[in-house]
């Protein structure tokens, strides 16, 4: 069976059957799938069965809809592939069908009723560098920055003496 999974910083946090029909999925307690994100609308997308599989449409969410990281445009269908990622404003969850790719490694074990509003974070900034890893610095091109710097100011100085030696003349 179909399945929406919710992930919290990229881990399986919930996980929603879909048993056919339309599912729609926003902020409000009317929905099938509800997610209470302040970035996910109040009404923000909808699933809808076709075959053994589903599409995705944002009907005209706030914060747009994603999958893959690329923008859906609202009203436009996107049939759904097993383990693509949607994203719900900044809320991310996994398409699960029979027909996905198998994964390299097994998922943890799923929370059952987790509360999005204790166990959800934003990024403190929006480009915040989340790697474990440090970034390497190349030190030649510090090298190289620095040269041209000097050379840079040189000129100006040379250029500024000229100028000076010239009014001096005239």
């Amino acid at each position: 069976m179909p399945k929406l999974v919710l992930l919290i910083q990229g881990k399986p946090a919930n996980e929603f059957p879909l048993s056919g029909g339309t599912v729609t999925i926003g902020r409000a307690a009317d929905n099938a799938v509800q997610i209470p994100d302040d970035s996910v609308s109040s009404h923000h997308a909808e699933l809808v069965a076709e075959g053994d599989s589903y599409v995705l449409r944002d009907i005209g969410s706030t914060n747009g809809t994603k999958v893959n990281n690329e923008q859906l445009p609202p009203g436009e269908p996107r049939k759904l592939v097993g383990g693509e990622v949607m994203k719900f404003g900044s809320i991310e969850c996994r398409y699960d069908s029979e027909g996905k790719r198998p994964s390299s490694k097994p998922l943890p074990p799923v929370k059952a009723g987790v509360d999005l509003k204790t166990t959800a974070t934003r990024p403190s900034t929006i480009f915040q560098n989340v790697s474990p890893f440090k970034k390497k610095v190349d030190k030649s091109s510090r090298v190289i920055q620095s040269i041209i710097l000097v050379l840079a100011v040189g000129a100006l100085g040379c250029f500024l003496f000229l100028l000076w030696k010239f009014l001096q003349q005239h």
